[in-house]
């Protein structure tokens, strides 16, 4: 499976900035890199979150609750 990069999500970030307005720039790393492991936990030999849907949407709540981004507007 693909697994998105910080640089990719940064990279994101700061085009999405680019065109829809904000301050771009990380306020917590470490916020950031528990949202792109979160699809990927596990609880003993089963995933969590299965399919790719399910990562990808675990990862987008994970994004945009823990607020590792500075905030726009």
């Amino acid at each position: 499976m693909i697994k998105l990069t910080k640089e990719q999500i940064l990279l994101l970030h700061t085009q999405i900035i680019e065109t829809t307005g904000g301050s771009d720039g990380i306020m917590d790393l470490g916020l950031l890199e528990s949202a792109l492991e979160s699809p990927f936990q596990s609880y003993g030999e089963e995933e969590l979150y299965p399919g790719i849907q399910a990562k990808a949407a675990r990862l987008c709540y994970g994004l945009v609750k823990n607020h590792a981004m500075i905030d726009g507007n």
